[in-house]
């Protein structure tokens, strides 16, 4: 039995885990700026410093995932790994980006105006 992950499919994990970790910094970022949040260059800092963290995470979380389901289930290990890294996402990007100890005299409860009212923070 061949391992879901070897060869060509550790791009996925490796890929995945990138554009994900990418997509969470860059909306802490977006958040931040928009708040008003700190310095923007110490924040940048922060984020630069986080980004190969998560990249590593959401790298793990997939190879976890695509090792779980095997090689033969591809498509539903892909679908799962996708589903729990919108939720890692979301809950870093909560927990990180949405600041309840920092005066937000911009964005009421440090909430963005452009963040969907039906995605909870």
């Amino acid at each position: 039995m061949r391992a879901a992950v070897d060869g060509a499919g550790f791009l996925l994990p490796v890929g995945a885990g990138g554009v994900a970790a990418g997509a969470t910094v860059w909306t802490v970022a977006q958040v931040w700026r928009t708040c008003d949040v700190g310095n923007g260059s110490a924040n940048g800092a922060v984020l630069l410093l986080l980004l190969p963290v998560l990249w590593g995470v959401f790298a793990a979380l997939w190879t976890a995932v695509l090792r779980a389901f095997g090689a033969g289930r591809r498509t539903g290990a892909v679908a799962a790994a996708l589903c729990v890294s919108v939720g890692l996402a979301w809950t870093l990007v909560s927990w990180i980006g949405v600041l309840d100890s920092y005066p937000a005299p911009v964005c009421p409860g440090n909430v963005p105006p452009w963040w969907p009212e039906v995605v909870p923070v």
